[in-house]
């Protein structure tokens, strides 16, 4: 079948899985979430324009299904990050050795957190001629979210403002991390199919070769200081900072990847370290300081293997 063909069908298939949204059912949240999953199959297997092709008819069928707006959020949030991050994974150079070089993992995550902020960043800049800025903006959507959700009747009164207000002030970086997470679950599970099939473009990335650039560094060391002022200059820097948590988190788990690689257990050891991490939850805060440390601690070097 020739790649056109294949490449249309995804785009189909990936308007299909989005526009169950429509639907307004909770399952359809689960098949919106997997919308870009066909994108991600043809770019990895074909290129980058494949990937734009496929986006392209999805963004047509989601226009005459939902409208233009409708097909406008989808090419934003879900066929953009696609054809970006699947033209930087097809990125290589043959080494003076007559290797092949494939672009980084680390230098794709960050170039979605960069992403992630420059979209933060420019949406601050467009609503900051409204009232309270971009946090006031969606403190008022979050706190008319709550109240539809509080129950007329409830026994005990609800704090509805104060309770939007906290939320408010790290909303944006949550929602950031878990568009980003969104991207690299559904490129790591196309990845894997097509790895099952013998159609990857390029070989998966092993976790040991996720290193950051150092201007994510850079930028996170700015967003932390602005994040103690207040106003507008705090909320922008909190969020900054959050969105860098989970690349940080990511490279981290790298480090642990690569010390854990010459352990005789490393499988029990990978699986009770991450099953920790998903009990409690805080300790990746911990993985995610260690993966900004290491440029400077150099673990995975002195210390670590190689492995996936």
């Amino acid at each position: 079948m020739p790649m056109l063909a294949i490449a249309a069908a995804a785009g189909a298939g990936s308007a299909a899985f989005y526009a169950a949204l429509l639907s307004g059912s909770f399952g359809a949240l689960i098949l919106a979430y997997l919308a870009q999953l066909p994108l991600f199959v043809v770019g990895l297997w074909f290129g980058f324009t494949a990937a734009a092709i496929a986006a392209l008819a999805a963004i047509v069928a989601l226009a005459a299904a939902g409208g233009v707006v409708f097909a406008l959020v989808y090419a934003i949030a879900n066929a953009a990050p696609v054809v970006v991050v699947t033209y930087l994974a097809q990125l290589n150079r043959t080494t003076p050795e007559g290797n092949t070089e494939w672009y980084p993992p680390g230098w794709i995550i960050a170039w979605l957190l960069g992403i992630a902020m420059t979209a933060f960043l420019l949406i601050n800049v467009m609503l900051s001629g409204e009232t309270g800025g971009a946090e006031g903006v969606i403190r008022n959507f979050v706190e008319a979210a709550l109240r539809q959700l509080t129950a007329p009747g409830a026994s005990a009164p609800v704090n509805v403002t104060a309770i939007a207000a906290v939320v408010t002030r790290f909303f944006p970086g949550v929602i950031a991390d878990s568009w980003m997470i969104m991207v690299i679950a559904n490129a790591v599970l196309a990845q894997g199919l097509l790895v099952r099939f013998a159609r990857n473009l390029r070989p998966s990335p092993s976790m040991t070769e996720i290193e950051l650039p150092s201007w994510v560094i850079g930028a996170t060391v700015i967003a932390a200081l602005g994040s103690f002022l207040p106003g507008t200059a705090g909320f922008v820097g909190g969020n900054l900072v959050l969105m860098a948590v989970l690349a940080f988190a990511l490279a981290g788990l790298g480090v642990v990847h690569a010390l854990l690689a010459r352990s005789s257990n490393r499988t029990v050891a990978l699986v009770a370290t991450y099953a920790f991490l998903f009990v409690f939850g805080w300790p990746l805060v911990i993985v995610a300081l260690l993966g900004a440390a290491e440029p400077w601690l150099n673990l995975r070097r002195r210390f670590g293997g190689s492995g996936t």
